[in-house]
């Protein structure tokens, strides 16, 4: 999960952060150990993330035919720790792709970080 604003990212980090959410919610389903994916997802999130992004994508004109339920997250202690840093996200985009940092660079700076 990237977690910035979904306008930011190019169709494939769009398109690929809406794909892991469907992933991840089997590890959470299956109640799977989920300690080496801290600073990765945002258990909590997953809902309203995947909705962000499916209003992007439906605005950019991309089908959408698969529906999200948040999944049971009781039994897992300490899952409010799970957190994104979105700098580091934003850092790793503007290094790893040219199409997301045209993206990002061609916005103002607070609105990247809100």
């Amino acid at each position: 999960m990237w977690m910035i604003d979904p306008k930011l990212l190019c169709r494939k980090h769009l398109l690929g952060e809406h794909s892991e959410i469907h992933k991840h919610r089997h590890i959470f389903v299956k109640g799977q150990k989920i300690h080496g994916r801290r600073g990765q997802i945002e258990p909590l999130q997953m809902k309203n993330r995947h909705d962000e992004l499916v209003t992007e994508m439906v605005s950019r004109g991309y089908n959408h035919l698969s529906p999200f339920t948040q999944p049971d997250l009781s039994k897992y202690n300490n899952i409010h720790e799970f957190v994104v840093d979105r700098e580091e996200s934003i850092n790793d985009l503007l290094q790893r792709c040219p199409d997301c940092a045209e993206r990002i660079k061609g916005c103002s700076l607070s609105y990247v970080v809100d």
